[in-house]
C-alpha cells in the first residue's frame, strides 16, 4: 500500500514537471514571437493623369417629335464636328442613348423634353483641358449644355507601385530603428506587413490633371 502511494506521488510529480517544462517553453515561444514593433511608412508622389473623360450633356425641348429629333441630331453633329476639329478622333467620341420625358401636364410649355450625353474618352489630357475652355462656341450654336464636366484619371498605378512600396517600407524601417535604439533593442527582420491602399486625389482644385498619390503601409519588425 505504501509503495502504491509513493508511486502515485512520483507520477504526479513527474506530470507537474512535464507541464512546467511545456509551459516554460510555450511562454518563451510566445515572448519571442511577441517581441516586435509595429510602425507605419508613408510615401507620396505627384503624377500627371494619363486619361481624361469629358462629358457634355445638352437638353432639347419641343412640342413636335420630328422637330425634337432634328434638333437632337443637329446638336450631336455640331458637337462631334467641334471636337474633331480640335484634334480628337471620332473613335474617342461616344453618344449615349437619348432620354426623353413626355410632359402630359395640360399647361406644360413643352410636351417633349430630352437629355443627351456625349463623352470623350482619351489619353490626350492636355488637349481636353485646352479645348474645354472653348465650349462657348457650342453655346453660340444654340446648344444648351446642362453638364460640362471632366474627370482626369491616372490608370498606370503599376508603373510607380514598386518605387512607392520601397519608399514606404524604408520610412517604416527608419522609424522602427529609432524605436529599437531608444528601447535598448536591436532591430530584427520583417515580422509582418500590410501594403495599404493607394489613395489618389487631385493635387489642387486649379490643376485636377495632376494627382497626388498617397500610400501608408503598416509593417512590424522583430526586436532582439
Amino acid at each position: 500500500m505504501e509503495n502504491t502511494k509513493n508511486y502515485s506521488v512520483w507520477i504526479i510529480g513527474l506530470a507537474l514537471l512535464v507541464f512546467s517544462a511545456i509551459f516554460f517553453l510555450s511562454a518563451q515561444s510566445f515572448s519571442s514571437q511577441g517581441s516586435y514593433v509595429e510602425v507605419k511608412g508613408l510615401s507620396e508622389k505627384i503624377v500627371k493623369a494619363d486619361v481624361a473623360i469629358w462629358s457634355i450633356n445638352f437638353d432639347v425641348k419641343s412640342n413636335n417629335v420630328d422637330s425634337l429629333y432634328a434638333d437632337i441630331q443637329k446638336n450631336i453633329t455640331t458637337i462631334q464636328n467641334f471636337l474633331i476639329s480640335k484634334g480628337f478622333e471620332a473613335s474617342e467620341i461616344n453618344v449615349a442613348p437619348v432620354n426623353i420625358y413626355q410632359d402630359t401636364y395640360k399647361d406644360a410649355l413643352f410636351r417633349y423634353n430630352s437629355s443627351t450625353q456625349l463623352s470623350v474618352y482619351t489619353k490626350k489630357v492636355d488637349l481636353v483641358k485646352t479645348t474645354s475652355k472653348d465650349t462657348l462656341f457650342l453655346v453660340k450654336q444654340g446648344i444648351t449644355m446642362s453638364n460640362n464636366s471632366i474627370s482626369f484619371e491616372f490608370s498606370d498605378i503599376n508603373s510607380i507601385k514598386p518605387e512607392m512600396l520601397g519608399e514606404a517600407l524604408k520610412n517604416a524601417k527608419d522609424t522602427a530603428q529609432k524605436i529599437a535604439t531608444e528601447s535598448g533593442s536591436s532591430l530584427g527582420g520583417l515580422h509582418r506587413g500590410n501594403q495599404g491602399v493607394f489613395d489618389i486625389t487631385d493635387k489642387d482644385p486649379g490643376s485636377p490633371e495632376y494627382k497626388k498619390i498617397r500610400l501608408v503601409s503598416t509593417v512590424s519588425f522583430l526586436l532582439k
